[in-house]
């Protein structure tokens, strides 16, 4: 039998935050919730270089804040599932977010378990956007169609 803690174990998740000590809270939360953490880094230059010496990416890529790296990492692997993590949730941040190419948006002040829902859903190749700013997101994916 398989369960589900089994099956998320098979999920590899990055995790991308210059502040050390705030990037433990999701990492522990994840590997609490059975999720693999592939590797943690405080910036997208060593995202790259970890990347790179990995011989596969993440499932899921979540960065924090950092809309630079986010758009580093999607440049040089569009197919990478990245996580924003954010207290942004303005129109222009969040559509300028979203025309990068991430896949999912969270807002930091959200429910903390709102990071492992939408790990779980950008892993099965859909988008998450936290209700917050979920109608901007619809609205700019509306306009792209």
């Amino acid at each position: 039998m398989v369960t589900g803690k089994e099956n998320k174990k098979k999920v590899c998740v990055a995790v991308i935050d210059s502040h050390a000590q705030l990037r433990e809270m999701p990492v522990k939360q994840l590997e609490n919730s059975g999720y693999t953490v592939l590797f943690q880094t405080g910036n997208g230059q060593d995202a790259l270089q970890k990347l790179k010496e990995n011989n596969r990416l993440p499932d899921v890529c979540l960065i924090e804040e950092d809309f630079a790296t986010a758009k580093l990492l999607l440049e040089k692997h569009p197919d990478l599932k990245v996580l924003i993590s954010s207290t942004a949730d303005d129109r222009k941040s969040v559509t300028d977010m979203l025309k990068t190419g991430v896949s999912g948006y969270i807002l930091k002040y959200a429910d903390p378990n709102e990071m492992l829902t939408a790990v779980k859903v950008l892993s099965e190749n859909k988008k998450y956007f936290s209700v917050g700013i979920s109608g901007i997101a619809t609205e700019y994916f509306k306009n792209q169609s």
